[in-house]
C-alpha cells in the first residue's frame, strides 16, 4: 500500500510537471465598436519570450463574462447616490450571460453577492451599501485578483476585477503621508517629497499583483487635484495598465454615468486569450499576439511562477 501510494504521488507530480502553463491574456480589437465579432483561434499568431507560442483557447464576447463589482465607496454621499443609481441602470441592461459578483472593500474583501446572472441582489446590495469607513482599494487589491484568477483557472469563462471608488489617500487606516521630519529646515526632503510613501506603496504593490492575469479596471468617481492624491491616482492608471485593464477618474458629477458604462463596454467586448507558455521559463515574459484581420490591444508582459 505504502508503495501505491507513492506511485500515485509520484505520477500526480509528473502530470502537473507536464501540464502546459496558460497565459490567460485579456485582448480587444481596436476600433471595435461591438459588431468587429470574436476572434477565432485560427488567425492569432502568438510568442512568448519570443519563441512561438500555441492558442490553446480563445473566449470572446459572446462566451461568459464573470465581473467581479468590488465597491469602495467611504465618502460624498452625493456622487454614491449617483453612482449606485448609475450603476444600477449599466447593470439592468446587462445580457444573460454576463454574471455580477458584488464585494466589498472595506476592512477586508467581503462578499455581498455571490456570481449570478440574476440581476436583484446585484442591484439590492448596490442599493444598500453603506457609505462609511475607510478607503479599501489598496489594502483588499491582491486578495480581489487571487480571488478572480482562481476562477478563471477553473473555468472556461472570461474574468474582469472592476473597482469603484471614491477613496483618498488621506483616507486609508495605513498613514501614506510622508511626515515632515524637520519643520525647521528648509531643505528636507520629507518637506519637497510629501508622495514619497504612496509611491513607495503602490510600486511594492505592483511588484507583488503583477503574477495575476485578471484584468484590472477601476473608476474613480472624484478625481483630487492635490499633490498626494495626484501621486495616488497616477498610481492607480499604472496598476490597472500594468494588468491590462483601464481607469477613469471623473472630474464632474455627470462623467461618472459614462465612465460607467464606458467600462462596463470595454469589460464585456473583451477577449480572452489562453497561450502555452514555455515549459522552462520564469519571471518576466514578453507577449506578442498578432491577426491579419487588424489591430489588437492587449497586455503584453507576464510573470511566470
Amino acid at each position: 500500500m505504502r508503495y501505491a501510494a507513492v506511485v500515485l504521488a509520484w505520477a500526480a507530480m509528473l502530470l502537473e510537471a507536464q501540464s502546459p502553463r496558460l497565459l490567460r491574456v485579456p485582448v480587444w480589437r481596436e476600433g471595435d465598436n461591438g459588431e468587429a465579432g470574436g476572434l477565432a483561434a485560427a488567425e492569432l499568431r502568438a510568442t512568448v519570450a519570443g519563441a512561438s507560442a500555441r492558442v490553446v483557447r480563445v473566449l470572446g464576447p459572446e462566451d461568459h463574462l464573470l465581473v467581479l463589482l468590488v465597491l469602495d465607496m467611504t465618502e460624498e454621499l452625493s456622487l454614491a447616490d449617483l453612482a449606485r443609481e448609475a450603476l444600477g441602470a449599466e447593470v439592468r441592461a446587462l445580457p444573460g450571460h454576463v454574471y455580477i459578483a458584488v464585494l466589498r472593500a472595506q476592512d477586508g474583501l467581503k462578499v455581498l453577492v455571490d456570481p449570478t446572472s440574476e440581476r436583484e441582489p446585484v442591484l439590492r446590495a448596490i442599493r444598500e451599501l453603506p457609505v462609511s469607513g475607510k478607503a479599501g482599494l489598496l489594502e483588499s487589491l491582491p486578495a480581489a485578483l487571487k480571488l478572480a484568477d482562481a476562477i478563471q483557472n477553473r473555468s472556461a469563462v472570461r474574468v474582469a476585477l472592476l473597482y469603484v471608488t471614491d477613496s483618498n489617500v488621506y483616507n486609508y487606516r495605513d498613514d501614506y503621508i510622508n511626515p515632515v521630519v524637520n519643520w525647521s529646515d528648509q531643505h528636507d526632503l520629507s518637506r519637497r517629497f510629501p508622495e514619497g510613501l504612496i509611491k513607495e506603496k503602490i510600486a511594492r504593490l505592483h511588484r507583488q499583483v503583477t503574477a495575476y492575469q485578471t484584468p484590472l479596471a477601476i473608476v474613480h468617481l472624484n478625481y483630487r487635484s492635490d499633490r498626494v492624491n495626484e501621486a495616488y491616482q497616477s498610481g492607480l492608471m499604472q496598476l490597472s495598465a500594468s494588468l491590462g485593464g483601464s481607469s477613469q477618474f471623473c472630474r464632474s458629477r455627470h462623467e461618472i454615468p459614462q465612465a460607467l458604462a464606458a467600462a462596463l463596454t470595454r469589460l464585456r467586448r473583451m477577449h480572452r486569450v489562453d497561450l502555452e507558455a514555455p515549459p522552462r521559463r520564469d519571471g518576466l515574459v514578453q507577449v506578442q499576439i498578432h491577426t491579419e484581420s487588424g489591430s489588437l490591444t492587449y497586455r503584453d508582459r507576464f510573470v511566470l511562477p
